[in-house]
C-alpha cells in the first residue's frame, strides 16, 4: 500500500511538472510570435528610413518650399520626428527584480549620458542645471520587448483583472513614450566608473536590495503557481540570487557581473 501511495504521489508531481512545462512552452510560443511581429516592423521602418534617405540625396529631390510644407503637412497629421538627446542607464539592467514604484528602492540610481552629436558644445547645454533639486525626462521605451500592443492589459498587481490599457502605466503602448520625475544628483563630465557603477558602496547596496525585495518582485504567475521560491535579478553591475518562503526573503548570493567576484553569500 505503501509502494502504490508513493508511486501516485509521483506521478502527480510530474503531472504538475508536465502542466508547468506546457505553460512555458505555450509562453515561449508567444514570445517568438512577437518576436517575429517586431521584427517585420523593425524592417518595414528601416526600409523606409532608407527610401527616405535615397530620396533627399537624389539629385532630383524637391526645392526646399516643398519639404517645408510636407514637414507642415505631417505635423497637422500628427507625425513627429525626434532625435534622442541621450541615453539612460541605470543600476536595474533587466526587467526581473526592477521596482515598480519609485519610491521603494530609494538608493537606486541611474546617469543619462548626453549625446555628443546633438550639440557643437554639448557641455554647454548643461550649464546652469545643477542649480536643480529635481529634473522631468522624458523618455522612449526602446527595449521594452516588442512594438505590439492591446487595447486592455493585465497589471501584475492584479491578479489577472483585465483593464484598459490607458488606465495603466503599461510600456506597451501605441506611442512607447514616458515622463518622469528624477533627482538630480550631480552633473558631471564622462570619467572611469568605481567598482559599482551607480551605487555608492556595499552599504548602498544592501539597502537598496532590502527595497526591492521589500516589495516582492516576482510576478502574480511565479508567486502564486510556481513551487520554484528562487528568484534571480541584477543590481548595478550584481548578480543577486535570492529565495523567497512564506513571508519573507532571503538572499543567497551578491556576484559582480563584471568580474565575477563573490560580494556576499
Amino acid at each position: 500500500m505503501s509502494a502504490t501511495c508513493n508511486c501516485t504521489e509521483h506521478v502527480n508531481k510530474l503531472n504538475q511538472q508536465i502542466s508547468v512545462m506546457r505553460k512555458e512552452i505555450k509562453n515561449l510560443r508567444q514570445l517568438l510570435d512577437s518576436a517575429v511581429r517586431s521584427h517585420r516592423k523593425h524592417m518595414t521602418s528601416l526600409q523606409s528610413a532608407l527610401t527616405h534617405i535615397g530620396q533627399s540625396r537624389s539629385p532630383k529631390s524637391q526645392p526646399r518650399p516643398q519639404a517645408d510644407l510636407e514637414t507642415q503637412n505631417s505635423l497637422e497629421k500628427g507625425t513627429i520626428q525626434t532625435v534622442p538627446i541621450g541615453y539612460i542607464s541605470s543600476c536595474f539592467s533587466v526587467k526581473n527584480g526592477t521596482p515598480r514604484q519609485p519610491t521603494i528602492c530609494g538608493p537606486s540610481r541611474a546617469t543619462l549620458q548626453i549625446q555628443q552629436s546633438v550639440f557643437n558644445n554639448p557641455e554647454h547645454s548643461l550649464v546652469g542645471l545643477d542649480n536643480y533639486s529635481h529634473v522631468w525626462v522624458i523618455f522612449l521605451f526602446h527595449k521594452n520587448g516588442h512594438l505590439s500592443y492591446k487595447a486592455k492589459v493585465k497589471p501584475p498587481r492584479l491578479n489577472g483583472q483585465r483593464v484598459g490599457m490607458y488606465s495603466t502605466r503599461s510600456p506597451h503602448r501605441p506611442n512607447a513614450l514616458g515622463l518622469t520625475l528624477a533627482k538630480l544628483d550631480r552633473v558631471t563630465e564622462s570619467r572611469d566608473r568605481p567598482r559599482f557603477r551607480f551605487l555608492r558602496g556595499p552599504k548602498e547596496a544592501a539597502a537598496a536590495i532590502r527595497g526591492v525585495l521589500s516589495a516582492d518582485p516576482r510576478s502574480v504567475y511565479r508567486r502564486s503557481r510556481c513551487k520554484d521560491r528562487l528568484f534571480f535579478f541584477t543590481l548595478d553591475t550584481a548578480d543577486i540570487a535570492c529565495w523567497f518562503g512564506q513571508g519573507f526573503a532571503e538572499v543567497l548570493r551578491v556576484r559582480l557581473v563584471a568580474v565575477g567576484k563573490e560580494l556576499a553569500s
